[in-house]
């Protein structure tokens, strides 16, 4: 009893202790988001914004129109707040402290062009934001889309001649291979009229694609049932779709997401089962002898002559992982959409005007076969594949550049050092120190601003990538699906190689159909039906997997 009754002080003055750490621990919270508030909303006066509360800036009037359950892209909230200010150049949105900084939203090209680009106090651009730091389970700690400075620098000029236009065409041949795989899956849809979700068709074909191009490694995505290989629950690309799910949204809101214990105990059993596999599949390919440079790999040729440490292992794990993250989100988001402005054909003149001058194109390089461009582009005997990619699908090329001016994937966001001294936004006015702010260029604004692109902005017109005057009246830097700069997107000769692979193979075949959210005209007096929107899952992707059915064109059953 005596022991218990000396315990009782010691208790009382741990519990005391703790009490007080907390306490402290709170209070500096507190001070900290009380400071950061304050730093963003006694600055940045000159930027045209919604009104700022003195305490909350803009998180209830912006985010109204950015909160997660409107389920859609924020930036459709952005366009609301762009156009209740006038379609100025850009704008400020103040969300700290939520944010330990204020967002500048810029929606005309000559204030990226000023920021994106080297300077002498940023040699490389401005840094990433803070926010990609939510995607190192996916890309990895030294991933060359989050590296910064001399670092970022010498793995970029590894991976630069793996990317450049000569080796990429080069690798046609099996990109084709697994296209042709992708056409005879669609042709089983058509035959059982099922509906699907073109999402997960366009996802099976880009990862089959860079993993064979990256590491010479076929996971068969295509053609493995799900549940079953890679695709099973413990399988590499079960294991990177779901972590790529799991990373926290920008604009998700505050909520539970935030302090879920189980959450990132999934992350990290599924970043070790990617981490696990990938560095046994880049050791062997690294270490391989065969050296021929017809059999490299996109890896292979990039670490040629460097010693295989532990190292440099873990950094191509790394690069292979940021690879498959954007070959299965952004080039599948591109195909979706592709495959959605051709639906469009069966209820839009204007669009079936479209997809007849794209067959057109395609039986004047292909032949009248509506299947034959894949045996054409893959044949040995047929040495000019890039050219005919290069030169003579100048349609095919406007339509995909027009889809992803319409619908760009993915957009960067940077954040401007506190202490940066060079940089500053040039107003119509005057111009204003932008230090401490993070940068976001609105593609969607960019992209599809009429006062850039003209009045036909929201239009889908391929035709405005072939006319020349027209061309040459667009601002520096107007189309920016790959960004620009020093840190444009190293991939984007792939994944244009991809969709012009893709179309020639699809459109003259098939007749795409569009299940809900079609954008159709309602005939006898009724309502327009919505059309698909984008939502924000890491990357800009349409928010429901692209619903579609598929039948075979009137040309399926040529016969020459």
């Amino acid at each position: 009893m005596a022991t218990l009754t000396g315990l009782e002080p010691r208790l009382y003055h741990v519990r005391s202790t703790l009490l007080v750490v907390l306490a402290l621990y709170v209070s500096y919270r507190i001070s900290q988001w009380i400071y950061k508030a304050y730093r963003v909303r006694t600055r940045f006066h000159d930027i045209p914004s919604l009104p700022r509360h003195l305490i909350w800036g803009n998180l209830i009037n912006a985010g109204e129109r950015l909160k997660p359950s409107l389920k859609r892209h924020p930036d459709y909230g952005f366009e609301e707040i762009w156009r209740e200010l006038g379609e100025p150049g850009c704008f400020l949105v103040d969300l700290a402290p939520i944010e330990d900084r204020g967002f500048l939203i810029i929606a005309e090209p000559q204030y990226v062009e000023a920021l994106v680009n080297s300077t002498e106090e940023f040699k490389y651009s401005i840094p990433k934001s803070n926010n990609y730091h939510a995607l190192k389970p996916v890309l990895g700690a030294e991933s060359i889309i989050t590296k910064e400075g001399a670092a970022w620098r010498e793995m970029r000029k590894r991976f630069n001649p793996s990317f450049q236009p000569r080796y990429i065409h080069s690798l046609t041949g099996s990109i084709v291979s697994r296209v042709e795989i992708f056409v005879e899956r669609l042709q089983s849809l058509a035959k059982s009229g099922i509906t699907f979700k073109m999402a997960n068709y366009a996802q099976d074909l880009t990862t089959d694609i860079i993993t064979q191009l990256t590491i010479a490694q076929d996971f068969h995505a295509q053609s493995t049932p799900e549940g079953h290989g890679e695709k099973s629950p413990t399988g590499l690309l079960t294991a990177s779709r779901r972590l790529s799910d799991m990373v926290y949204d920008v604009g998700q809101g505050v909520g539970f997401h935030m302090i879920d214990p189980i959450r990132p105990l999934k992350s990290l059993f599924y970043e070790s089962i990617i981490d696990h596999k990938l560095t046994a599949i880049v050791r062997a390919r690294i270490s391989s002898a065969d050296t021929t440079s017809e059999s490299k790999s996109i890896m292979q040729l990039a670490v040629s002559g460097l010693s295989p440490n532990k190292a440099l292992i873990r950094s191509c794990v790394d690069q292979v992982k940021s690879f498959l993250f954007a070959g299965q989100d952004t080039t599948a988001t591109l195909i979706q959409w592709i495959c959605y402005e051709m639906s469009k054909a069966s209820h839009s003149p204007h669009h079936a005007t479209i997809l007849s001058r794209l067959r057109q194109e395609h039986d004047a390089v292909f032949g009248p076969h509506p299947f034959s461009a894949p045996q054409i582009l893959s044949s040995p005997a047929t040495a000019e594949s890039e050219s005919i990619l290069t030169f003579k699908l100048p349609y095919t090329t406007a339509f995909i550049k027009e889809t992803l001016r319409l619908h760009p994937p993915a957009a960067t966001v940077r954040a401007v050092p506190w202490e940066a001294t060079s940089l500053s936004l040039p107003l119509p006015s005057q111009s204003v120190s932008i230090a401490g702010l993070q940068i976001y260029p609105s593609l969607h604004l960019i992209q599809r601003n009429p006062n850039i692109w003209g009045p036909d902005a929201h239009l889908f017109n391929p035709g405005r990538w072939l006319d020349d005057s027209y061309l040459a009246g667009l601002p520096v830097g107007a189309y920016r699906p790959f960004e620009r700069g020093p840190r444009n997107c190293i991939g984007q000769e792939l994944a244009m190689l991809e969709g012009m692979v893709v179309l020639v193979s699809v459109a003259r075949g098939f007749v795409f159909e569009k299940i809900g959210l079609t954008g159709r005209e309602v005939v006898d007096g009724g309502e327009k039906e919505r059309e698909v929107w984008s939502e924000h899952a890491v990357t800009s992707v349409p928010v429901d997997g692209m619903v579609m059915r598929v039948s075979m064109g009137e040309k399926a059953n040529f016969r020459p």
